[in-house]
């Protein structure tokens, strides 16, 4: 059994899941000796279950999914970090990292943010054209990100070209000899060469940024030692950088997609339904598509046994799209009601993304500047397509885990 959306529906995995909810909700891939598991309870089930589930597995032998092993490295990397631990070690990791990386001090970044957005299309707007990923999407998120560290002005040249690595390598091919895996070897050693200094230099002399505050942050007692704050800043650059900059792409790619809804958006002059269609980006086409668990102790799955050691595709786009909890699911709806459940787009239980607020915040300033500063928005792209309303030559990201396009080229007045 198959537990992976065939690569001719990387941009519309959602008749996969529907078909593997309603059939093999809980499969097992014979041929990767993984599991995977499709619905929204089981999901959540699972996202909140630590002790069963774990997330720090035993770097998986080639024969138990080598693209999921090379690709599970991409996201987690070496070292352990918050996604690669568990209780007690991740309650202690995130008490610390959390007391220094608040929703409050992500709140006061919001005007430099929106700053940051403008610039970037004071660039490209007298062009009548742009590529959102290349020109808004990708940058807006690395520079965030730079500034919150504190990365002088004059380096941060250097962290977009470690950002370009990252995002090139999470599309590319994967196994242990490829040049994907040298190049995240390679970033991972450059950032621990140039971080280790300025968290020396901010140990003596720290000044106001999220390396400072995290070499001072303390929870019950604790502190974070010099790894573990390098581990972050690598891990602060890939999943701050590209869930957020698939969170942007696939906003407008759906908006474009759904005319009606674009129009409803636009119908309101300040914007009130942003806040909504990032929720329902997060949930339609969720940035992060899956996560990985390993059975620490044998466990049940809806009655399904799953035997200690084994692999596990928790698939979250497919749980996002869970017709039992979300009506009329693979319908993009901005004014979708409450109903009681909420999505897994930036996952569950103690494993909760600690950078939503971030995320959310960046991809509601960089759509409002877009549908204040650019009128007429549409693709740019001959309008032909096996999907409704979606131009014929836009690429998917060639990754398991993520979800989005490699370029988004507009046009607008």
């Amino acid at each position: 059994m198959n537990i992976f959306p065939p690569l001719e529906q990387k941009l519309d995995p959602f008749k996969f899941y529907a078909t593997m909810r309603k059939s093999n909700p809980i499969a097992y891939d014979d041929k990767n000796k993984l599991w995977g598991v499709f619905r929204y309870y089981d999901v959540q089930s699972i996202l909140g279950d630590y002790t069963h589930f774990s997330s720090k597995p035993p770097i998986p032998s080639p024969q138990k999914g080598k693209q999921l092993q090379e690709e599970s490295r991409q996201v987690t990397f070496s070292r352990p970090s918050l996604l690669k631990s568990d209780p007690p070690y991740h309650r202690i990791l995130r008490g610390v990292i959390a007391s220094a990386f608040t929703p409050m001090a992500i709140a006061r970044l919001e005007s430099r943010i929106e700053d940051v957005a403008n610039h970037l299309i004071d660039k490209v707007i007298k062009n009548g054209r742009m590529d959102l990923i290349s020109d808004l999407a990708y940058p807006l998120p690395v520079t965030v990100i730079a500034e919150l560290l504190g990365v002088p002005v004059e380096d941060r040249n250097i962290f977009q070209v470690w950002a370009d690595k990252l995002v090139s390598s999470a599309g590319g091919e994967l196994n242990e000899e490829s040049d994907s895996t040298k190049n995240l070897i390679t970033i991972q050693s450059e950032m621990d060469e140039y971080f280790g200094p300025i968290i020396d230099k901010r140990s003596r002399d720290p000044h106001q940024d999220l390396i400072s505050n995290l070499i001072k942050a303390e929870a019950d007692g604790n502190h974070l030692n010099k790894e573990e704050i390098l581990a972050f800043c690598t891990l602060l650059l890939l999943a701050g950088h590209v869930t957020t900059v698939n969170l942007i792409g696939n906003a407008v790619l759906s908006l474009l997609q759904y005319q009606e809804q674009f129009a409803l958006l636009k119908r309101d002059a300040s914007y009130s339904l942003l806040p909504s269609v990032i929720e329902e980006t997060l949930r339609y086409r969720s940035p992060v598509q899956a996560v990985f668990r390993i059975t620490d102790r044998g466990a049940k799955v809806a009655e399904q046994p799953i035997e200690p050691g084994q692999g596990v595709i928790v698939w979250l786009g497919s749980a996002n799209h869970d017709e039992k909890v979300f009506p009329n699911p693979d319908r993009f709806d901005i004014s979708r009601s409450p109903h009681g459940h909420s999505h897994v787009g930036f996952g569950n239980g103690i494993h909760f993304c600690l950078g939503a607020p971030l995320a959310r915040l960046e991809g509601k300033l960089a759509l409002k500047v877009v549908l204040e500063r650019l009128k007429n928005l549409q693709f740019d792209y001959k309008q032909d397509s096996d999907l409704e309303g979606l131009p014929q030559n836009i690429q998917p990201l060639r990754s398991i885990f993520f979800h989005g396009v490699s370029a988004l080229p507009l046009k607008f007045s």
